[in-house]
């Protein structure tokens, strides 16, 4: 084993042979220089382990550095030195380094399995996988939008983070005890859609069991029978005046026509033949699927025609679908109509909906005299005397049964809010 004292000269001076050649330092024991066969000039130590109890002392090399920049001979001595202090105090600096640069590895294997983790919980997390739900099956569903919106209104905010497979059978019950205070009825619709989405997630195995199973449902809520008598419609129409052009003109339409919320907002400039006074709502927006085709009383022309083209929709709006709002809307509306029962001694209208001009449109119509399938076709609603075989075999449109139904309430309405007598424009049904 050659030794000699190492300093620059003689590490510059070291010829390359066909092995690698060592040189230990006679200034510092255990420290050395190793010149390889291509001419590399590496610093090390070299000491003697303590083994385990039983088992022989090991040798251990532990490479410093290569020389120059930053390693003189100096520098690595100094190294040198240090590392060897720890092997005299009875440590083992290659089991040390061996050790960190294991930690390191699974530190490293750590954070990348906790990076992988949080990638897998971001795609699914309850928001995410609602989402894909969505486009995967309620987009081309025609009665998707609503349950889309339901979703996002009441489980994504609740929800929105967590891993799909964290929602348990408790939380979906808090959260349709929380809905159930403010309405039962739309408990019962956000039960229904997460019941579907849970059945989705399960058959793609995202979560083995769904939240919804063994879970009683929200009860359905009764059917409402609320029928608007003619001194409320005479309230709500003129309270209507004060909400502005456009939600006044859906208000007074939803009352002449009968026909669904989101059908009047949607209404657009090219669903309307205003010569003919019809209204053609196409079978996209319409709730059964079907095309339909609404004659509009003079009243109800009158309000169309009012209102000034600024794009494709009647009653303009952001985005699809048509004017939004009618929470806000329907307050704003009761509590006008309450200052006029204060303010002007009118009376006061008992708690009602929207839904109830729709309703009390049907009811009037039969008590004028119009056949409940005639009704039924004006409000294109099929069920009842137009289901089953009928529905499928009877295909006749009944358009002047269905024109006289709505002209005859149209007038009706007219006479209602004016004050005049039925009899002064109420028009005659044929049998």
């Amino acid at each position: 084993m050659a030794t000699v004292k190492l300093t620059k000269t003689v590490v510059d001076a070291v010829a390359p042979a066909e092995r690698d050649i060592y040189l230990w330092d006679t200034a510092l024991p255990r420290f050395g220089l190793r010149v390889t066969a291509m001419g590399a000039r590496i610093y090390l130590i070299q000491y003697r382990a303590k083994g385990a109890p039983g088992q022989p002392a090991k040798t251990r090399r532990i490479t410093i550095g290569q020389h120059g920049q930053p390693w003189t001979v100096d520098k690595a001595r100094d190294e040198a030195k240090r590392l060897l202090a720890a092997v005299d105090l009875g440590r083992d600096p290659f089991a040390d380094r061996e050790d960190e640069r294991e930690a390191r590895r699974l530190t490293g294997e750590a954070a990348t399995l906790q990076a992988e983790q949080a990638k897998l919980r971001q795609r699914d997390n309850f928001q995410a996988v609602t989402e894909r739900y969505i486009e995967a099956c309620l987009r081309a569903n025609r009665s998707g939008g609503e349950t889309a919106r339901l979703l996002r209104h009441g489980p994504v905010p609740a929800w929105r983070d967590r891993h799909i497979g964290e929602v348990r059978r408790v939380d979906v019950a808090d959260l349709m005890d929380a809905i159930k205070q403010r309405s039962p009825a739309v408990a019962r619709s956000t039960y229904d859609a997460l019941r579907g989405l849970f059945g989705w997630c399960t058959e793609r195995e995202l979560i083995a069991v769904s939240p919804c199973a063994n879970l009683t449902a929200p009860p359905r809520p009764e059917a409402r029978d609320r029928v608007l008598a003619d001194d409320e419609l005479k309230i709500i129409w003129q309270a209507s005046d004060d909400l502005g052009l456009i939600f006044g003109s859906v208000i007074k339409l939803l009352m002449l026509t009968g026909q669904r919320r989101a059908e009047v907002a949607g209404m657009a400039w090219a669903e309307l033949d205003l010569e003919a006074a019809t209204w053609r709502i196409p079978k996209e927006r319409s709730k059964n699927g079907k095309a339909h085709e609404i004659d509009l009383s003079p009243r109800a022309l009158e309000l169309i025609k009012a209102m000034p083209r600024s794009g494709p929709n009647v009653f303009p709006a952001r985005g699809e679908g048509g004017v939004r709002g009618f929470s806000a809307t329907k307050r704003k509306l009761d509590a006008l109509i309450a200052a006029r029962a204060s303010g002007n001694g009118d009376p006061a209208v008992p708690a009602w909906r929207l839904h109830d001009l729709r309703r009390t449109a049907a009811t009037g119509m039969a008590a004028l005299g119009c056949a409940p399938h005639i009704v039924e076709r004006v409000l294109n609603h099929i069920s009842g005397t137009q289901s089953g075989l009928v529905g499928v075999y009877q295909r006749h449109e009944y358009r002047p049964e269905r024109l006289a139904a709505i002209t005859a309430w149209g007038a009706h309405i007219d006479a209602v809010i004016t004050g005049r007598r039925h009899g002064e424009n109420v028009v005659a049904l044929r049998a």
